[in-house]
């Protein structure tokens, strides 16, 4: 089903509970896994929910539940404004935004479920309802990180942010320089001002050399962050594109390749670290290596903290990131056990845990929320959905283990970006 409002929305939800089928939800495409047997489901494509709206005044945007992120950056930058965007052009707003939203700017801006003002939401009983903080807060607090599955969002009002000024770019040196790299980059995030924004990634294209890359950005001017930048450009890296910018222009450079539908679904995993010392910089090195490593066709670390470490101000079940790191692996499946690995001996570095936007599998929520927010998140869904009409690829139970959640169904789509 295509629907084109939010009565059609709800019409497809009041029908789909009459006839006791679960409703998978999808927008973007982005990251979608396979579907498998749809037979026994309402398949909700709301990719009609793509406007935008920017109120310069106001320094709000209004927003359909399917837009990407670069319909609207490339809206708010007309007026100098920008949202905190992910790394991935055509990554759903709404769905990232579900479970928190880590970009390229991150640091400064802080988790994009923070920017939600409100939200239209369908609920499984079929009510048209707008969320926000007084109208309902308890909901209004889930909407912002909380992973999403209360019902279909067919609007978001999201607060944005003037940029007035803006570089970035990368640093590239070969895969040699690893160690090296990212010894001095680990030293480097040590000292760095909070609106600094950067990540290592170990990248081995399928054609070409293996590659050390470091992504940066600041609200700064290109010789401002330059300066910054110094103690990693004395490595002499053989590419340097970091330049004065904007939101769209970086987000269309540098975003994160398309997902090639003729290949096989890729691997992924993750965890967030506290700490980067010499021990953890040399097993990354060693991970990222081609032939002797995990076999991972991108080895990455973000840094965290910033505006992501501190709670933002009347939070959501998202409201910080508890990491001043995130190590991240994606490969193909075959070296799905050799990645696994990784994350598992880097794991040591830091308390186990992890990032909901970037959970791979149909798993429980224990190591992305701690135990209060499980139970608040637990108590939404059993009031919102007590029949369980939303099939969401991370259910939440106070009492299921994380495998037997793992075994209750095959992951079908909820995408989030």
């Amino acid at each position: 089903m295509a629907p084109e409002t939010p009565e059609e929305v709800a019409s497809a939800l009041v029908e789909a509970g009459r006839q006791s089928r679960k409703v998978v939800v999808f927008s973007t495409g982005h990251g979608i896994p396979p579907i498998g047997d749809t037979s026994d489901r309402v398949l909700l494509d709301m990719s009609a929910f793509d406007k935008v709206e920017i109120d310069p005044l106001a320094r709000t945007a209004r927003i359909g539940g399917a837009t990407q992120w670069m319909e609207l950056i490339s809206a708010a930058n007309e007026h100098g404004l920008t949202a905190p965007f992910g790394s991935a052009a055509t990554v759903g707003v709404t769905g990232y935004m579900m479970g928190g939203g880590v970009g390229f700017m991150s640091r400064h801006l802080g988790l994009g479920s923070s920017a939600i003002r409100s939200a239209e939401l369908v609920t499984p009983d079929g009510r048209i309802r707008r969320i926000d903080a007084g109208s309902d807060p308890d909901l209004f607090w889930a909407l912002r990180g909380g992973g999403g599955g209360f019902g279909v969002i067919t609007e978001l009002e999201i607060e944005l942010t003037p940029v007035p000024r803006m570089a970035g770019g990368v640093l590239g040196w070969g895969i040699e320089d690893a160690e090296r790299v990212l010894g001095a980059w680990s030293e480097w995030t040590r000292r760095i001002d909070d609106d600094v924004t950067s990540a290592v990634r170990f990248m081995h294209p399928p054609e070409g050399p293996a590659l050390t890359v470091v992504v940066v950005t600041a609200p700064r001017a290109a010789e401002e962050l330059a300066a910054i930048l110094k103690p990693l450009t004395d490595l002499k890296p053989m590419l340097n594109t970091v330049r004065d910018t904007d939101p769209e222009a970086f987000l269309r450079e540098y975003t994160d390749p398309e997902i090639d539908p003729a290949e096989p679904p890729h691997a992924f995993e993750h965890v967030l670290l506290d700490r980067l010392p010499p021990e953890a910089v040399q097993l990354t090195a060693e991970f990222a290596q081609p032939v002797t490593g995990c076999g991972a066709m991108m080895v990455e670390i973000r840094h965290m903290g910033g505006a992501l470490g501190r709670p933002a101000p009347g939070g959501g079940a998202s409201d910080r990131i508890d990491g001043e790191y995130l190590f991240f692996v994606v490969g193909f499946p075959d070296v799905a056990e050799t990645m696994n690995h990784a994350v598992d001996v880097l794991s040591d570095f830091g308390r186990g845990r992890t990032y909901f936007n970037f959970m791979p599998r149909r798993t429980g929520r224990e190591t992305a929320y701690g135990q209060e927010a499980i139970a608040r998140l637990a108590d939404l869904y059993e009031a919102v959905d007590p029949e369980g009409l939303i099939d969401h690829p991370h259910p939440i139970s106070r009492t299921a283990s994380v495998a037997d959640e793992t075994a209750t169904t095959q992951v079908l789509a909820i995408l989030h970006g």
